[in-house]
């Protein structure tokens, strides 16, 4: 899971399960980056499936999903290339 700010600035990165442990872990990310019931962090993922996203929706806060490739495509621009690479 990554956590980004309003600028697309990576805030926070942690792998996180799709199980309870992992549902309280996400709440955990979202709480240090100023989440709150009244103003809750939307959430958007590649899928919006599991346990996870449907215990976010049940609280009603907003889920989007996001186009796979369109997330390839975005990692595949900001990838950081290895700079040791010689190239011919």
């Amino acid at each position: 899971m990554a956590l980004v700010d309003e600028a697309g600035q990576l805030v926070a990165k942690r792998r996180i399960n799709d199980d309870a442990e992992g549902y309280r872990q996400l709440l955990g990310m979202l709480a240090e980056a100023g989440d709150s019931p009244q103003e809750p962090i939307p959430v958007a993922a590649e899928t919006a499936r599991g346990l996870l996203f449907a215990c976010l929706r049940a609280t009603g806060r907003k889920v989007y999903s996001i186009n796979p490739m369109a997330v390839a495509r975005y990692r595949e621009r900001h990838r950081v290339t290895n700079p040791l690479r010689i190239t011919a």
